[in-house]
């Protein structure tokens, strides 16, 4: 009889989830172009089983179409309230500061490429990979929001500034030269497979301690600048322009609708 070499595991809607036998891996993969509620909170529980599980020594995020998750699908979070919303932003950038922490090393298949949470969240990955011809966008701005899954805070000493500014302020969409020029290191000829059975063959205590290494041992990061981050996001919510495709609010009209607040 031959033996299983893919055990599926749980039972989600938007999550498919396989232990990958010979390489002692947790395969997750998003069965949906975009995340929603539902998708996160089915991540934040397999993330908190993994956590508790260091057994498994890798976690391999994928998805079932030719791209990697798109972010939050815009026409979704239009209809969703300012509080809302602001809760589900809170929940995936806990997710991406958990990868840092998990015992896993954590990789990320960008397979054609990504954009908005989905690049912000492959950002926080140990190990990218993706296809040569991939491509990448920070389109958060034209949504009427901003990024606040690290690249303010926690992933800040990891990307080249002057690169982020450029490609998070033009909104241009990028390849592969651009992805690693900003300090998202991706394998552009190494696949997914090789990657989980090269760590498979490392010892497990010294693979631990070198992410304890490059983390940081306390596995902390600068609150106040995780603070700085969600306050960003959440004067951009008092606009509510993320409700809009065009006809944004003034900075007058902002500022005087901050004023009211403050008042």
């Amino acid at each position: 009889m031959k033996a299983l070499t893919r055990v599926p595991i749980f039972n989600y809607s938007t999550l498919s989830t396989t232990l990958l036998i010979p390489t002692k891996s947790l395969e997750i993969k998003f069965r949906n172009k975009f995340l929603t509620a539902e998708t996160l909170f089915e991540l934040e529980s397999i993330l908190a089983w993994s956590a508790t599980h260091n057994e498994v020594q890798s976690l391999l995020l994928t998805s079932f179409g030719d791209e990697f998750i798109q972010g939050f699908d815009p026409e979704e979070i239009k209809k969703l309230a300012p509080e809302k919303l602001k809760k589900q932003f809170q929940k995936i950038s806990t997710i991406a500061e958990s990868f840092l922490c998990l015992p896993q090393t954590i990789v990320v298949d960008l397979k054609k490429g990504t954009r908005g949470v989905g690049l912000e969240l492959s950002l926080a990955a140990d190990i990218r990979v993706a296809e040569a011809n991939a491509t990448f966008c920070f389109d958060q701005l034209y949504q009427g929001l901003t990024p606040t899954c690290g690249i303010f805070s926690f992933l800040r000493n990891y990307l080249n500034q002057n690169v982020l500014r450029s490609l998070l302020m033009s909104g241009v969409v990028f390849n592969k030269e651009s992805l690693i020029a900003l300090g998202g290191w991706c394998e552009f000829e190494s696949k997914s497979e090789v990657i989980l059975e090269n760590i498979f063959k490392q010892a497990p205590i010294a693979r631990m301690q070198a992410k304890r290494g490059l983390y940081g041992i306390k596995q902390s990061v600068d609150q106040e600048e995780s603070e700085i981050e969600k306050k960003l996001f959440n004067a951009v919510l008092v606009s509510e322009d993320y409700k809009k495709d065009s006809n944004f609010m003034t900075i007058n009209e902002f500022k005087e609708n901050t004023s009211e607040l403050n008042n």
